[in-house]
Order: structure tokens, then sequence, then C-alpha cells
């Protein structure tokens, strides 16, 4: 799921998009990092299963931070009707934010923000 999550992103023209890693700020300031931190399954396995992701945004600015991460908490949530997100030609996933945009640390020269959603589909 992180993977078509990934795609999904660049293909809306996101090109700064890593998985479970963050570069060092002094060899890519501007990032976007994906890290799955829990996968669950209900007690009747249907096939599917619920991925809890955070998203980490860092840019140069506080407001660009926020801006960028605020974009992608609103793009990323399926809303009250539940509308199915196509990540991929094959993965498709009900998508609802969890926490944030809630700012993560702030250096001279970038600001980091980070939020939480929970993808449901296949597992």
């Amino acid at each position: 799921m992180i993977d078509a999550l990934k795609s999904h992103l660049k293909s809306l023209g996101y090109t700064t998009v890593c998985v479970d890693t963050v570069p060092a700020p002094e060899k890519q300031r501007d990032v976007i990092a994906l890290m799955e931190w829990e996968h669950t399954v209900g007690p009747i396995n249907d096939g599917t299963g619920v991925h809890y992701i955070q998203i980490q945004v860092r840019r140069g600015t506080y407001a660009e931070a926020h801006d960028l991460c605020r974009d992608l908490f609103i793009l990323l949530d399926s809303g009250p009707e539940e509308t199915l997100i196509e990540l991929t030609e094959d993965v498709f996933c009900i998508a609802r934010p969890r926490r944030g945009p809630v700012k993560l640390e702030s250096s001279p020269g970038y600001t980091t923000f980070y939020f939480e959603v929970a993808l449901w589909g296949q597992n």
C-alpha cells in the first residue's frame, strides 16, 4: 500500500517522495517521507487491512511545509462518503486522516510537519 501511495503522489507531480527513510536535511532539504507504523488485519481475514502511515513534509520555510502538509492531509481524505481513492491502476483505498498537520521540528533553513492517515484496502 505504501508503494502505491508513493506512486499516486508522484503521478500528481510530487517528486521528492521517500519510503521508510528521511534523508538528512543537508543532503535533501525538500522531502515527503512515507512511513508505515502499523498494519492491522481483522480477526476474520477478508483480504483487506488498515495501513497506518505517517507522512512527513520538510520544506525550507514554516509556511511551505505547513501548506504542503495541509494540502496532502486534505488530498488523502475519503470524506464522510468514504470515496475510494485510486492510488494506482490496481490499488484502491479508503483514506482517513487521523492526526495533523503537526509541527515535528524546525531548524535554520527548514521545517518539518507531519500527519497520520489510515488507508483501508487490500492487504
